[in-house]
């Protein structure tokens, strides 16, 4: 796939070393993978985790069960691609090797980390990283941050859809682009950042359309770009309005962009199309405007998806969710960091997605 490959040495990343000036420290990959799978941590994790806040320590625990089942060979024609090019050498700029293949090095480990049987995650990232140490420098990487965010809005300002703009949802729509190409799915979902977190997990001839940060102004997007590849999807679930809610979007402008996305959707071969309310925050996430929309706002985008269905005349499946909440708040037992889904909640939102397609 890659000719260049035999250049590298066939070893695999044993310990991963964070670098800040004279300050090192190194965590053996297996550590990380058995935190990964028992949350106990070694003598050598342990200062790392420690160093975290709460907050970014359960994030690090949510990365690592992030596991991506994806199509190879739109993977491999995606990191190919010019836009794929640039964002390796912008990645590989924080990493440290002696020799000149940081590049050809990253390129390695995405397409054999994706090949192994878990799929693309950190772990097997890590894991297939050809060399026996991976050193990043976390100087850099503050820097690399500080870079990407230079164009971006205030930290103080008020959240908005850039999903097809920032550089994580341009190579999502590209990827997607390039996996969808002429395939027919039994079923497709399209969704926020909730739904993108089952990865392609609701199985096989289905296809998770979820992206981060999506609202029914980017779904819009999203389908404009896909239908050119004339992807079929028997059945279509769409699961968005949490964002249109914390984005402030008009109730007008939700209601033709949805009519306008499920019309989109209609084109794309399908028989059945559902409607997933719109997913409650818990009491603190939605009192916290840098979280989520306030839950009495996302009760009126619930009311208007409600609308759009009885007019589309499409099914509302809102009796598989329920479980996640009580009073039209998400329990906090289910989430994560009181806006998303944690494992358990995850599991009760698959199960619900299983039983629309399997029937």
């Amino acid at each position: 796939m890659h000719s260049g490959l035999g250049l590298l040495p066939s070893l695999a990343a044993e310990k991963v070393t964070f670098r800040y000036g004279l300050f090192e420290q190194s965590i053996p990959v297996a550590d990380i993978r058995s935190y990964s799978e028992t949350q106990k941590a070694s003598s050598d994790l342990k200062p790392f985790l420690d160093y975290l806040s709460a907050l970014d320590k359960q994030k690090f625990k949510e990365t690592l069960q992030v596991k991506m089942s994806l199509d190879i060979v739109a993977l491999d024609k995606l990191i190919n691609t010019d836009m794929g090019k640039q964002i390796l050498s912008f990645a590989s700029l924080a990493i440290a090797r002696r020799d000149q293949a940081s590049i050809q090095a990253l390129r390695s480990a995405i397409i054999i980390g994706a090949k192994s049987p878990e799929g693309l995650g950190l772990v097997s990232f890590l894991q297939a990283y050809p060399s026996n140490q991976l050193v990043i420098d976390v100087s850099k990487i503050s820097r690399l941050v500080g870079l990407a965010n230079s164009s971006s809005s205030p930290a103080d300002a008020p959240p908005k859809d850039d999903v097809s703009s920032s550089p994580l949802g341009k190579i999502a729509l590209q990827y997607q682009k390039l996996a969808a190409q002429d395939k027919q799915f039994s079923g497709c979902l399209f969704g926020d950042s909730i739904s993108a977190e089952l990865g392609n997990t609701l199985g096989s001839g289905t296809f998770n359309f979820g992206l981060n940060g999506l609202s029914a102004i980017s779904l819009l997007e999203q389908l404009k770009i896909l239908i050119p590849t004339k992807v079929k999807c028997e059945k279509a679930i769409i699961a968005i309005g949490g964002n249109d809610a914390w984005y402030g979007i008009s109730d007008e402008l939700f209601t033709k962009n949805l009519q306008e996305a499920i019309a989109l959707i209609r084109t794309m071969g399908n028989k059945e199309i559902f409607l997933i309310p719109a997913f409650y925050s818990t009491v603190a996430g939605s009192s916290d405007p840098t979280i989520s929309a306030p839950n009495s706002r996302v009760e009126q985008i619930n009311a208007l998806i409600n609308k759009v269905a009885e007019i589309e005349k499409v099914a509302l499946a809102a009796t598989g969710v329920a479980p996640l909440y009580e009073n039209n708040v998400l329990k906090d037992n289910l989430s994560s960091d009181g806006d998303h889904l944690n494992a358990e909640g995850l599991k009760i939102y698959r199960q619900a997605l299983l039983q629309i397609l399997q029937k």
